[in-house]
């Protein structure tokens, strides 16, 4: 994924709710807020001006809901994922907005942990999406991961997993075209060793690296690692 942030455009009626949600994304890094607004006209003219990957919307707003603005984004073919934050509970909006394609819905009220959680797994979602030239199933089960339902209490997956770290150590590897040993990488991003373990763990959990064994004439064979292509 590039190193610039992602661009979020926050969408709610209620403007208080808009600035705590708006200031909130601000605090989390990897992320940009490029805008506020408060219904249908003006998320439709700052989507189209201002382009963010992401959009916050709410689905009750006063001229058109924020299903139409779903219906229009996909209709008019502007690329942009969205996560869905509403008090609506009907089983038909919550259907309809998964068809139309949403990364998330998120049901008022909810702790701000709930969000923070749900915009982290999307920079993972961006990360992985970018990672490989040429996806195979294997890239394409790791995606399908990051858009399932949360996992529950005590199996948070990607708990502890730093953008800039993720990032470190991938520019690392795509820099040497020749598998390397956990402690190889650690030296070249300036890591410990015990911390890029666990982000080539991850890497080959998502599909995103390979491992493979190096034997030698005496001892343990070696752990090596590299990218998938």
């Amino acid at each position: 994924m590039k190193s610039t942030n992602l661009r979020v455009l926050v969408v709610d009626d209620d403007f208080m709710i808009a600035k705590v949600h708006a200031s909130y994304i601000e605090l989390q890094e990897g992320y940009e807020l490029v805008g506020i607004a408060g219904n249908f006209e003006q998320t439709m003219e700052l989507a189209r001006e201002l382009k963010p990957e992401l959009l916050v919307l709410d689905v009750y707003l006063p001229d058109r809901s924020g299903i139409d603005v779903l219906r229009t984004l996909r209709s008019d073919k502007i690329s942009c994922d969205v996560i869905l934050i509403t008090a609506a509970k009907e089983i038909g909006i919550i259907e309809e907005s998964f068809q139309l394609g949403i990364f998330d819905y998120l049901i008022k009220p909810f702790d701000l942990d709930l969000l923070k959680e749900t915009l982290e797994k999307y920079k993972l979602f961006k990360i992985h999406l970018q990672s490989l030239a040429k996806p195979d199933q294997q890239f394409v089960e790791g995606l399908k991961k990051f858009r399932s339902s949360k996992p529950s209490v005590g199996q948070q997956p990607q708990k502890g997993i730093d953008l800039r770290t993720l990032e470190r150590i991938k520019q690392t590897m795509l820099q040497n075209e020749n598998p390397c040993s956990a402690e190889q990488i650690a030296h070249l991003s300036g890591v410990s060793r015990s911390t890029a373990r666990a982000y080539l763990e991850y890497f080959i959990e998502q599909g995103i690296a390979n491992e493979f064994l190096q034997y030698g004439t005496v001892g343990r064979p070696q752990r090596l690692f590299c990218l998938m292509k």
